[in-house]
This record gives C-alpha cells, sequence and structure tokens, in this order.
C-alpha cells in the first residue's frame, strides 16, 4: 500500500501568490551584490531578495482600481529609476528608492512591447505593438517625438552613444533593423538578412558589437564602431559610420529568441529561447581565437 502525502503545506489555506507573470520576461538586477532582483507581478513590481527568497518592497498604484499587466521593464543604469509598459500602452516611472510613481505616460495605442533608457538616463524609448517608437523626456515628462517606419510591432529597442543625442537602433517583427538618427528623427540605416521576426538584440558593454536573434536558426552580428578610410600616404579620408555585418551563430534551438544578453563584462552571451533554454556563447579576442586556432590545428596534425 502506498501512502501519498503533501510534502509541503501552507498554513491556513493560504497561497504562495504570482512571483513573476508570464505577461512579462523581463527580470532586471537592482543591486552590485547580485541578491535583489525587481520582477513583474501583474500589474505590480515586487523586489526579491534571492539569498532569503524573500520580498523586500512593491511598487503598485495607491488607488484601488485593477490596473493593465505589465509586458516589459526597464532601468537606468544607476537603477534609481524603473520603467514598466503595459498592456494598455500606458509607459510608467518608479523611483526605486521610495518604490513610489513618478509618473505615467500615454502615448501608444497598444501593449508595450520593449523599454530602454539613454545613458545618462534623461531619455527614454518605448516600442509598442502599434509600430510606433516614443521617445520620452524623462525630466519634463513629456513625449518629445515618434519615429515611424516600422511594419509590425516593435519588438527591442537600444540607444547608442554619438554626436548630439546619439542614435538607436530598433528591431522588429518585420524582420528588419533600423538605425535612428535621434536629432534629425529619421531613418538612417535599415540592417536586413532575418529571414523572419527579429525578437531581441544585445549591445556589449563596449558599444561594439550588437547580436540579433529572431524566429530562425542564427544570430546575427554586427559591427558598430565607425570605421576609418586610409589612404596610401596614411592620411584619414573619411569616416564609415554604417553599421556592418559580421557574421552568424548558429543556434542549437529550433524555438524562436526570446532575449538576448551580454554579461560577465562582454565575455560571454546568453541566448534564451522561448522553449525554456538559455545557450550560452563564449566571447574570445581576436589573440585567444588565433591560439584556439593553433591548438586546434595542432590537434589535427597529432591525430593524423
Amino acid at each position: 500500500m502506498v501512502k501519498a502525502y503533501q510534502r509541503y503545506s501552507l498554513l491556513d489555506n493560504s497561497t504562495l501568490g504570482v512571483i513573476a507573470s508570464a505577461g512579462c520576461a523581463d527580470a532586471l538586477w537592482v543591486d552590485d551584490s547580485g541578491n535583489l532582483v525587481l520582477t513583474a507581478n501583474l500589474d505590480s513590481l515586487v523586489i526579491w531578495n534571492l539569498r532569503t527568497s524573500t520580498p523586500i518592497s512593491t511598487f503598485k498604484e495607491d488607488n484601488n482600481e485593477t490596473n493593465s499587466e505589465i509586458t516589459c521593464l526597464a532601468k537606468d543604469e544607476q537603477a534609481r529609476l524603473i520603467c514598466s509598459g503595459h498592456q494598455d500602452g500606458k509607459v510608467k516611472v518608479w523611483a526605486r528608492v521610495s518604490s513610489s510613481l513618478q509618473m505615467s505616460l500615454d502615448g501608444h495605442r497598444s501593449a508595450v512591447l520593449c523599454l530602454s533608457f539613454n545613458a545618462e538616463g534623461t531619455l527614454l524609448a518605448s516600442g509598442s505593438q502599434d509600430t510606433d517608437i516614443i521617445v520620452w523626456d524623462v525630466v519634463a515628462e513629456s513625449g518629445l517625438y515618434k519615429l515611424r517606419g516600422h511594419k509590425d510591432a516593435v519588438t527591442s529597442l537600444h540607444f547608442l552613444a554619438g554626436e548630439g543625442s546619439g542614435k538607436l537602433v530598433s528591431s522588429s517583427k518585420d524582420a528588419l533593423i533600423k538605425v535612428w538618427e535621434l536629432d534629425q528623427q529619421c531613418c538612417v540605416q535599415t540592417l536586413t538578412g532575418h529571414r523572419s521576426e527579429v525578437w531581441s538584440t544585445a549591445v556589449d558593454v563596449h558599444g561594439r558589437r550588437m547580436v540579433s536573434g529572431g524566429a530562425d536558426g542564427e544570430l546575427r552580428v554586427w559591427e558598430l564602431q565607425a570605421q576609418s578610410a586610409m589612404t596610401r600616404s596614411g592620411v584619414e579620408m573619411q569616416q564609415d559610420e554604417n553599421i556592418s555585418f559580421v557574421g552568424s551563430l548558429i543556434r542549437t534551438s529550433r524555438s524562436r529568441v526570446g532575449k538576448l544578453s551580454f554579461c560577465g563584462d562582454g565575455r560571454f552571451l546568453l541566448c534564451q529561447t522561448v522553449d525554456k533554454n538559455v545557450q550560452i556563447f563564449r566571447i574570445r579576442s581576436h589573440e585567444d581565437a588565433v591560439r584556439k586556432m593553433k591548438r586546434r590545428q595542432k590537434r589535427q596534425k597529432q591525430k593524423a
């Protein structure tokens, strides 16, 4: 006779509740120790202590109404401001220390899918299912302008350093990646090559390379830094500021990419897919790649 019993039981018939809602796949580290992580809990935000497995603080509006579910998250570089995108098209900015709502921005017609702060934390970009990109002034708490050009939902955004306000890179389900000049408020380059929807992009910590991934079986690597053309006499002619294609990385999973991220000071690239797998790529320098190639050739000669 087999006796069945519950290994864990809840006191007073209570429930554990929602730790992270399925509508938002983003999780943000909010401290340098790596112990505190912020997740979306339906219409609110929760900071968890991973060491003690307990919630520390909750971000929620001071009203009794049911707010729209959170779809994406972003933070500034100092983690002073937390931004949440919502299913109804609203963008909300929170103060991390006080866990209070600082501003609510309304401009999209449908769900917000991606958010990004610039390096200074003064500009915020939001991309939506309505195909629009809105650049917001965080200090003035107002929208500056809309960037239109994608034919389908915008899936990721990244600010790039440059003259003036710099540039913005966006990806979309229309299989295109666009580069926007923010001061001119126009698209200056369109990157092609993906055979299906582009779901995520990642820029390394040095701002030199960008990786994009989607529903096809490869990750595409792009060179971001400007290349200088030299004459035979050694005089610098002009700079080619266009983003150029470097090569492809073959993925092992057949499912579409959910999220791309660099970690370990840019030494590793993490590719998370919707089938709950994570593939880790090691980024080698040119010198390391040459040494590894020589060792591989040496082993092949010994086997022969």
